[in-house]
Parts: structure tokens; C-alpha cells; sequence
């Protein structure tokens, strides 16, 4: 018998939305914002909230991703070594796209600023405090779960802090609320035969139970840091209740190698026209 499709949007669809929202929204904080300083007008500046507007579907698509890739990758270990090495890999072209190196008096040969670090950072974090909450939730009762998520968040916060990372601590807990939404990836549990794992797949209200935590988190960030051009990333955390739980297709590189490579291209171009 031949099997249906699941309606909905794959990850990689979901990623596309990303990548594309997150594209817009850089070229509004490079070429657009340059151009509205070389000629001030209502009509640029309000292009430019626009497209800022539009960007901010981005990150919790990505943050939501991160979380499922948490819960299906084969070696958590690899996952974090590629965020950790494309970190590095994409934090000059970050700078040279938003910092401008060779104006801070914090940079390195005016190539590289220490100031604020790129996004891959934010993730790398969010993705070791999901690690910890997973290995601190086995080893206590199950009540005890969500304030382990608490305490695991709280070093990469204070690391996010201390690095200035994009979207900072509000980042890590956007991250962190996502996965206390969607659950652990495996209970242990016990039966007739002995204790297993049993793998833990969300429902359709433990969806919306994890899309409202990530709510609560950029609520709270826009009222902490009077910020309220974020509100709109709420759009994309109700894209990822169409998420049909296939990867889909398309390589997984390819998000990794575009990130340092347009944040360049927009460096350059920045630079050549202004």
C-alpha cells in the first residue's frame, strides 16, 4: 500500500524561509542602512524597518531547527564541532559586514573587532546548554526536569553575555525555551522487560505547547530591552507548527557555507559603494 506525504513544511523548507528572511534582513543592516545615512529620508528609513522587520522571521526558524537537529542527530559531539568551527570561520566576514573593524578600537589588523560575534556562536551555545539540560534531566527525578533546564542555561547565558554574541542571552533562552517546549528527546521508562529509552516525538499540542514558550521568550525580550521590532519573529515560530517532521531534501551544508560567504559578499559591496 502505498504511502501519503504529511502536508506541511519539511525542515529544509523551513530553512529555505530562513535563509532567505535572513538574507533581507542583512542586506537592510548593510546596503539599506548605509543608504539611508548617505540620504536621510522617511521613505529610507521606513525601507529600512521594512526589510529589518521581515529578518526577523529568521532566527527562530533557525533556533527551532537546533533543536529538532538536537534531538536526531547521530553525534551531538559533531554537531557542535561544526557550529563551533563555522563560528570562527564566518566571524571576520561578520565584522567586516556590521562591525567595521578598522574603525574599533577593540579590532585586530582592522579585520577582526571583538565587540559583538556572529550568530553561529549564539547557536553553539544553545546547542551545549540543551547537551547539559539532557545529561542533568537522566540523572534526576522527572519533577525535576524544567528547573534543570533552568540551571543548564544559565553558564551559556553568562557566556552569550560575556561574548556579545548576536541576540545574546535572549538567543540561549529563545533556544533553551524551545526544547523545554518540545521535551526531552528520550524518556527513560520502565516496563516488562526491563528500563528503555523510548524515543519522544511531539504531538500536535506539545507543538503548540513549544511554540508558545518560544512566544514567552521573545515577548520577554522585547519588553526587557524596549526592542519591539522583535515581536515579529513570532512569525516564524508559528511557520514551524506547519513543520511535518521530515528532513526533506537538500544538503546540509549548504546553510553552514552561506552564512560566512554573503555576510563577505556584503562586506565587500558595503565598502566598494560606500
Amino acid at each position: 500500500m502505498p504511502t501519503t506525504e504529511r502536508k506541511g513544511l519539511t525542515g529544509n523548507a523551513l530553512k529555505w524561509i530562513a535563509i532567505v528572511t535572513m538574507l533581507i534582513d542583512h542586506v537592510g543592516a548593510t546596503l539599506v542602512l548605509q543608504m539611508y545615512y548617505a540620504n536621510s529620508t522617511n521613505d529610507m528609513l521606513m525601507t529600512y524597518y521594512h526589510v529589518r522587520s521581515v529578518g526577523r522571521i529568521a532566527f527562530p526558524i533557525f533556533c527551532f531547527l537546533l533543536a529538532e537537529g538536537f534531538c536526531h542527530t547521530r553525534s551531538r559531539g559533531k554537531y557542535l564541532l561544526r557550529l563551533g568551527l563555522f563560528a570562527l570561520i564566518a566571524e571576520i566576514p561578520f565584522d567586516l559586514a556590521f562591525n567595521w573593524p578598522e574603525r574599533s578600537p577593540y579590532s585586530l589588523g582592522g579585520i577582526l573587532e571583538f565587540t559583538s560575534q556572529n550568530v553561529f556562536f549564539t547557536l553553539f551555545l544553545g546547542l551545549c546548554a540543551l547537551w547539559l539540560w539532557d545529561a542533568l534531566a537522566r540523572r534526576l527525578p522527572r519533577w525535576a526536569e524544567y528547573p534543570a533546564a533552568v540551571v543548564a542555561a544559565l553558564p551559556a547565558c553568562f557566556a552569550a553575555n560575556l561574548l556579545c554574541t548576536d541576540y545574546d542571552v535572549s538567543g540561549v533562552a529563545l533556544i533553551v525555551a524551545l526544547g523545554i517546549g518540545r521535551g526531552l528527546p528520550c524518556r527513560t521508562e520502565s516496563g516488562a522487560d526491563g528500563t528503555a529509552a523510548v524515543r519522544q516525538e511531539p504531538d500536535k499540542m506539545r507543538r503548540l505547547f513549544q511554540c508558545l514558550m518560544g512566544c514567552l521568550a521573545i515577548v520577554g525580550h522585547c519588553y526587557f530591552r524596549d526592542n519591539w521590532i522583535e515581536i515579529f519573529a513570532i512569525i516564524g515560530l508559528l511557520l514551524t507548527l506547519l513543520y511535518n517532521g521530515k528532513r526533506g531534501r537538500g544538503g546540509k551544508w549548504f546553510f553552514y557555507i552561506f552564512y560566512p560567504v554573503h555576510l563577505l559578499v556584503l562586506g565587500i559591496l558595503v565598502r566598494a559603494l560606500f
